[in-house]
């Protein structure tokens, strides 16, 4: 068991396991050119011998807007705050903005962003390999604390249905749960008998997606101008409607990923051949990830653009007969459509941090168990 070094990446595939490789050498490269603008980390490879996973560090400096699949200040501060403004919770509110706005301060003067993240792909939705169960746990928990002493060291976006036995593994070892967010799940093993395919929102979406108004285009895309494209829909969705604290992808971030094929993009075209959406899938142990949706959001709604972009994603999780793990948001709109919630943790060890961290992190996880995830729970977010 080894970490790999900057030197370390020039031969991507030497060991079979090419794409974290690629991955973290293209997201070296990319951070000099700002092609995930809102993130500041360094990157790593950790090397089991029987997986490769990509590993992000932050110093712990105090990163303006730094995206929240780094930085845990962001996603249980700035991001929970802007949260609570674009979503009703009723009496909630008013404690929960007197508590992000307190516990952000906190946490910082805690320096909770010094952080260690294991498998992290700076995704909003990190995938495990299907065959990997947390074994080696222990042994890449020692490497890292002995590496990193003064950090914390955690995995994303885990959860009960995708990752009972890494969960079970974290736990035993002593890492400490923070419940996240609440995703959807659409099972497509079963091909087109899924239930989510008598659902009659998604039928009506299906029938809108194949009525011809657009072009499902998969394709290699070559162009800068469609690549500048895709960036500007995704920013449309993710950065001016949602949240600008979502990962800032960029058109050179999306070359790379289709070059190094750890991105799949498919594209809906007009009449005219212009993109007026796109879908981008991340794959892996039998689960897809939609990280990357984004459409005209100049366009009237009647287009349709939304419904017909998750039609196309939950289609391709019945098409491959795995599972799509569809992030979370437009919780109504995915629940009429199938999707079954399950809460998404963060699971942290702290054991080697000194006692008034420790404390901080374990606050926080109280916290998140005892109001985050009955609030994500009541109001169906």
């Amino acid at each position: 068991m080894r970490l790999l070094e900057r030197g370390d990446l020039s031969d991507a595939g030497a060991n079979g396991h090419g794409a974290s490789v690629a991955y973290v050498r293209d997201c070296i490269g990319a951070f000099g050119a700002k092609a995930i603008r809102n993130v500041r980390t360094e990157m790593h490879v950790l090397d089991t011998g029987r997986h490769t996973f990509p590993v992000s560090v932050n110093a712990g400096d105090e990163e303006p807007e730094n995206s929240y699949v780094v930085s845990p200040l962001t996603a249980y501060s700035g991001y929970a705050r802007d949260e609570l403004n674009r979503n009703d919770v009723g009496w909630f509110a008013a404690p929960l903005r007197l508590l992000t706005n307190v516990s952000g301060a906190w946490l910082s003067a805690a320096r909770i962003d010094r952080l260690v993240q294991v498998n992290n792909w700076l995704l909003s939705t990190n995938l495990y390999p299907s065959n990997w169960n947390g074994e080696d746990l222990e042994a890449i928990t020692a490497l890292l604390t002995e590496r990193w002493r003064d950090h914390a060291i955690g995995f994303r976006s885990l959860n009960a249905f995708s990752n009972p036995l890494l969960l079970e593994h974290l736990r035993l070892l002593g890492y400490v749960a923070l419940p996240s967010r609440q995703v959807y799940i659409f099972d497509g093993r079963a091909g087109d008998d899924s239930s989510f395919s008598e659902r009659h929102n998604l039928q009506i979406d299906m029938r809108l997606l194949r009525r011809g108004a657009y072009r499902v285009v998969r394709e290699e895309l070559t162009s800068d101008a469609d690549f500048e494209r895709l960036e500007e829909l995704y920013n449309l969705l993710y950065l001016d409607k949602y949240c600008r604290l979502n990962p800032q992808f960029t058109a050179a971030w999306l070359r790379c990923g289709q070059r190094d094929g750890w991105l799949e993009l498919t594209t809906l075209r007009n009449a005219d051949g212009r993109i007026d959406g796109v879908a981008g899938w991340f794959a892996m142990g039998g689960i897809i990830s939609a990280p990357i949706v984004g459409y005209d959001t100049g366009l009237p709604a009647k287009a349709g653009l939304y419904r017909m972009l998750t039609a196309l994603c939950i289609e391709e999780a019945a098409r491959r007969r795995c599972v799509l793990n569809f992030s979370s948001g437009a919780a109504h709109f995915k629940r009429l459509r199938g999707g079954v919630p399950e809460i998404e943790y963060s699971m942290v060890y702290v054991r080697h941090l000194p006692a008034r961290r420790r404390v901080v992190w374990h606050a926080l996880a109280a916290a998140s168990v005892a109001v985050a995830a009955p609030v994500l729970k009541a109001f169906r977010l």
